[in-house]
């Protein structure tokens, strides 16, 4: 049979189809090469998002779970509520990931992830529902116990465990896509047409994955320069409403002992004048029922007593009748002395607006009820003094001294409330603490001026001389 054409001829032709099928299986190859990396690499970011989302709404749910169990407000378990479908649905999206791109340890992994996002949410359930069955006392009972910052720690280990198994998987596939570059590079410059082409394809899908990296980048920092304007914007409304709810407490307080002084007092001195007046009666006529009736005048005068001292814990009268000086000398005195501790007070005869009054008042009672309790001190030293600039108080002792990390402890709710109250005023507060000299308190509050006037005695020169606190007879009301 004669040939249609020669052989000459035929045998290139036969060559370049041959050449030409070897480039299309060769671009075939590469295509799907590229394909699998790119899907790879698209799923390994998927599920890096899905494990960050998935600590940022447990993170979410615990700070709801917290601030509830904090302030008794309910409006801070809608978060709480709202994380927890999301949490299942993040992390389901996440497991089918891994399942489907993962290895074996990327799955180990994440079964014992949800193991431990399960317990995580029981725990924060538990809490809540101590707090509903026993109260906030045994709710923070359950979280000092450290169960829900160890479950959490797991939970950032194993997270971080997935974390770095995709990144060695995406160096490990970053490798193999090299080597296959490279490979490819080897065979395009046997084939210069193809070559060309297939460069510019990876070319295109570097820069296309390089521009949306740097877009999820950009896209990452305004979201994280929001975030940090919206946690400022909540703390300064947090403060807001502690120095809101440290004044109502005040007023509260204030009103109840006018209340207490006002109608307990009048009722127990009625009280008492018409017993003395029918033991009187009885005295000769029915000795026995006299004696009972003198029992009761007895109980009487403790319940004046009582009730003087809960008007003294409520509002103290020394700080509105006297000022902060005597008020202070009065109750450090008296807290020394119940707790058999030796006190040395230097306190200026100064006036003072009424909120800066209260809160150093309150800030050196916390401070003594601290150092009764935990301090193991023997002596207490106490100093106010005031200039042009503000007012500082200094108290001193010289016990044990503070654990380490107490002063900046979240739950340190004795220290947190003395520097709220200073924070609302616009002063300063520190502490300071080293073990087996004691600790120290310092605070510092501007004032306008002319708000701090000296006595008489201050500015002729003499040392102040403080009144002592009057004596209340326990029938006075």
């Amino acid at each position: 049979m004669k040939r249609l054409l020669p052989l000459r001829v035929l045998l290139p032709l036969a060559l370049g189809v041959i050449v030409s099928l070897g480039v299309l299986g060769f671009a075939e190859i590469g295509y799907r090469r590229l394909e699998f990396a790119n899907k790879a690499m698209s799923a390994a970011l998927e599920m890096e998002t899905s494990v960050n989302e998935t600590l940022a709404l447990i993170g979410e749910a615990e700070s709801g779970q917290r601030g509830f169990l904090l302030t008794g407000d309910p409006s801070y378990l809608k978060p709480y509520r709202a994380a927890l479908p999301k949490i299942d649905q993040t992390f389901s999206r996440l497991r089918e990931l891994i399942n489907a791109n993962g290895t074996a340890v990327m799955i180990d992994h994440a079964g014992q992830l949800n193991v431990l996002i399960g317990k995580k949410l029981n725990e924060l359930e538990s809490t809540l529902a101590l707090n509903e069955r026993n109260g906030r006392e045994a709710a923070f009972q359950l979280i000092d116990t450290g169960l829900g910052q160890r479950l959490m720690d797991e939970i950032r280990a194993q997270a971080q465990s997935i974390l770095d198994e995709l990144r060695e998987s995406s160096l490990r596939g970053g490798a193999r896509w090299a080597q296959d570059i490279e490979f490819g590079r080897v065979g395009m410059l046997t084939m210069t047409a193809f070559t060309i082409a297939l460069l510019f394809v990876v070319w295109a899908l570097a820069r296309r994955e390089i521009s949306s990296r740097e877009a999820k980048r950009r896209m990452l920092i305004e979201e994280q320069r929001r975030l940090e304007q919206e946690v400022t914007a909540r703390t300064e409304e947090l403060s807001e409403l502690s120095t809101y709810l440290q004044t109502v407490r005040e007023e509260e307080k204030s009103r109840l002992a006018r209340d207490i002084h006002d109608e307990l007092g009048g009722i127990l001195v009625g009280a008492k004048m018409d017993v003395a007046w029918a033991a009187q009666r009885c005295k000769g006529a029915l000795p026995e029922a006299a004696e009972k009736l003198n029992r009761a005048l007895m109980i009487l005068d403790e319940g004046v007593e009582m009730k003087r001292r809960i008007i003294e814990e409520l509002r103290p009268t020394l700080l509105d009748n006297l000022g902060i000086s005597s008020a202070l000398d009065w109750q450090v005195h008296q807290a020394c002395e119940r707790a058999g501790l030796a006190c040395e007070l230097n306190v200026a005869d100064i006036e003072l607006p009424p909120e800066v009054s209260i809160a150093l008042y309150r800030i050196v009672q916390e401070a003594l009820t601290n150092i009764v309790k935990y301090a193991s001190a023997r002596n207490v030293d106490v100093e106010l003094l005031g200039d042009d600039e503000g007012v500082s108080l200094i108290v001193h002792d010289d016990g044990t001294g503070l654990p380490a990390g107490v002063e900046s402890s979240r739950l340190s709710h004795g220290i947190v409330g003395m520097r709220q109250r200073v924070r609302a005023l616009d002063g300063t507060f520190k502490i300071s603490s080293r073990a087996g000299t004691g600790t120290t308190i310092e605070v510092f509050i501007p004032l306008p001026a002319k708000s701090v006037e000296a006595s008489p005695l201050e500015a002729a020169g003499e040392p102040p001389r403080l009144p002592a606190p009057p004596a209340i007879s326990p029938a006075a009301t």
